[in-house]
């Protein structure tokens, strides 16, 4: 009996792992939102993205950025962790507190590249977002500075030079609105300490020639298939193999079992004929949604 638990218990650790589904997108599209009353700055093909306020007459920069959620992750999956990394490459060492906002409006990327160290912008070029254009030099934004929810998703302070990450529930939410509404995918807009000068922080955009500097996105998902208890998009043979490993087992909620249950397709805490014929309706999926 305790060899058969045993076995139970490594084959739901097994299934539960498998279950959940990972993938690491890389932006394809940022620039920076520089203030200016013409809207005239921009740095669409550069190799920097700026948050905060910049040294010189000071002036306010807010980095917008966006990864191809729905092209990387299939439909009706449910987003159960996320995390942004961005790459501080080039600022003061002093900490900031950079807050990120769900972007509410599109924005462009042109072939604008700012001169220098990148922090005064360039001359905007056709579709580049600036502080005052989405699409340099026709669309505006609704105000200046970019549309976006004015409650961050997640904050992180930003020291030197390094990665730095930011993850949350409603990072993850924003993720799950991208997937469930790809045509309103407009991505976060980043904004820095905005109240002093010489706050600005540098982060590495796409087209970084080092790759592991780019903005990165770490999706975690799970699958909405009941029968798919190994995560590949289908249910046959593999699945089947898993769910007869965990048959009969009588109570889910026995605490030395792993939590979770996944062969419980039906909830109710046991792993028994009910279950099976969930997973028989389910057999033979060529294709989870």
């Amino acid at each position: 009996m305790q060899y058969l638990r045993t076995s139970f218990c490594l084959a739901l650790v097994a299934a539960s792992i498998a279950r959940a589904g990972s993938v690491t997108l890389v932006a394809v599209a940022d620039n920076t939102l520089y203030q200016s009353d013409t809207g005239s700055l921009s740095n669409g093909a550069g190799t920097a993205m700026f948050a905060g306020m910049n040294a010189l007459s000071p002036t306010i920069r807010r980095c917008v950025f966006r990864f191809n959620v729905a092209g990387s992750i299939p439909a009706g999956r449910t987003i159960t962790s996320a995390t942004l990394t961005l790459t501080q490459n080039g600022s003061n060492a002093d900490p900031q507190s950079c807050t990120l906002h769900r972007a509410m409006a599109s924005w462009g990327e042109g072939t604008s590249v700012a001169g220098s160290g990148q922090g005064g912008g360039g001359p905007a070029t056709t579709n580049d977002a600036t502080w005052v254009h989405r699409f340099w030099s026709g669309t505006a934004w609704t105000t200046p500075g970019g549309d976006f929810m004015s409650n961050p998703s997640a904050t992180t302070s930003v020291g030197g030079a390094g990665a730095f990450s930011w993850t949350s529930p409603q990072v993850a939410a924003d993720v799950q609105f991208m997937l469930d509404s790809p045509a309103t995918n407009f991505g976060w807009l980043l904004r820095g300490n905005e109240e002093f000068a010489q706050s600005s922080k540098r982060f590495a955009t796409h087209e970084d020639a080092t790759a592991a500097a780019r903005p990165t996105l770490v999706v975690e998902f799970s699958s909405p298939c009941p029968g798919d208890l190994n995560g590949d998009g289908f249910v046959d043979d593999s699945d089947f193999v898993i769910f007869a490993s965990n048959y009969n087992i009588l109570d889910c909620a026995d605490p030395t079992m792993p939590a979770g249950c996944p062969a419980d397709l039906n909830g109710d805490a046991f792993v028994d004929d009910s279950d099976f014929v969930i997973f028989v309706a389910a057999y033979d999926a060529l294709l989870c949604p």
